[in-house]
């Protein structure tokens, strides 16, 4: 069975309760442990590697990735320090803004030698997002964890996923993002995203695909909240449609999209040739074309309940779909 290790921040989501968002009810969440959550629940072999405070809301989130069945043999415990949080308000359509607090908060504090305890020849695909470059100390554990990842040839997996609030300075972002890219196979952004660091560099959009192909990246998903999936590497570009659904809340809707595209083009894969398949698939039109139309079935789900890892689909639901 393909393993996936994610890496990055697990934490509390503070959802709201009333139509006023008065009141909030905490859920366990974070972009890398959802991505984590989301490959579990579809049957995927899954282990999440990151901080996590031993606080009450540390304790939670340990319980609720174990409930899942994640592997947390590199969730590494920090006393004294926090659980990040994240206040979430939803507006009429679903759409969320985030308010966080995560000022020495234990996801943070993951350092490059935790690394050093992975067990690689039992990973396949590794996955991660910009939301563990924010800060030097982070960001050089994360780099650290990328190329380690590419040079023992594994899959790697970035989700951009940017949050500027969370950057003390807004100009690090494009930059830090990059210079992922040379370790990346296959990424995944938002259009809105695309746009911005394809701004900043100066380009158009096929300028910047240009770009980030010549640097190393195979594959590049964009996806566009309920409207087509662009997929694009070195040899085709192409679109997928999504499926209309009522949406409740938006919230975790692009780590399903990721868990559900990692599961799909990953499955059914004999474990010693698991990386080599993989990376043939994503030269694949057909493979690709398949993985997101499941991908995006997940995140259809994903939107259609509140909340993060509850809200993550079931391999029977997607098929349902």
């Amino acid at each position: 069975m393909t393993a996936l290790l994610s890496f990055g921040e697990v934490l509390v989501d503070l959802l709201p309760i009333d139509a006023r968002g008065s009141q909030h009810q905490p859920i366990a969440g974070g972009a890398p442990a959802n991505v984590a959550v989301g490959f579990a629940k579809l049957g995927g072999r899954s282990l999440f590697a990151g901080g996590i405070s031993t606080d009450e809301y540390g304790v939670m989130l340990q319980e609720a990735l174990a409930q899942y069945c994640v592997a947390t043999d590199y969730l590494i415990p920090f006393d004294g320090a926090p659980t990040a949080t994240v206040l979430v308000s939803l507006d009429s359509a679903g759409e969320r803004s985030f308010s966080f607090n995560r000022n020495g908060t234990a996801d943070m504090l993951f350092r490059s030698e935790h690394f050093d305890m992975v067990d690689w020849d039992q990973i396949d695909i590794f996955h991660f997002c910009s939301n563990s470059m924010t800060d030097d100390e982070s960001v050089a554990a994360t780099f650290y964890g990328i190329q380690l990842a590419y040079c023992k040839s594994k899959l790697v997996s970035f989700d951009v996923n940017l949050r500027p609030s969370l950057w003390s300075d807004t100009k690090l972002m494009a930059m830090r993002v990059e210079r992922c890219y040379r370790y990346t196979h296959l990424l995944k952004l938002s259009r809105d995203e695309a746009l911005y660091l394809a701004d900043n560099r100066g380009v158009s959009l096929e300028e910047y695909w240009h770009y980030c192909i010549e640097l190393g990246v195979e594959c590049i998903l964009v996806t566009n909240g309920d409207k087509e999936v662009q997929c694009v590497t070195s040899h085709t570009q192409f679109t997928v449609a999504v499926p209309t659904i009522e949406v409740t809340d938006t919230t975790a809707a692009g780590d399903s999209f990721v868990a559900g595209f990692l599961y799909a083009i990953a499955k059914d894969i004999k474990f010693d040739l698991a990386h080599l398949s993989i990376r043939q698939r994503l030269e694949s039109s057909d493979c690709l074309r398949s993985a997101i139309d499941f991908a995006a079935r997940c995140g259809a789900l994903t939107c259609s309940q509140k909340g993060a890892f509850p809200s993550l689909p079931h391999l029977e639901l997607v098929a349902q779909l």
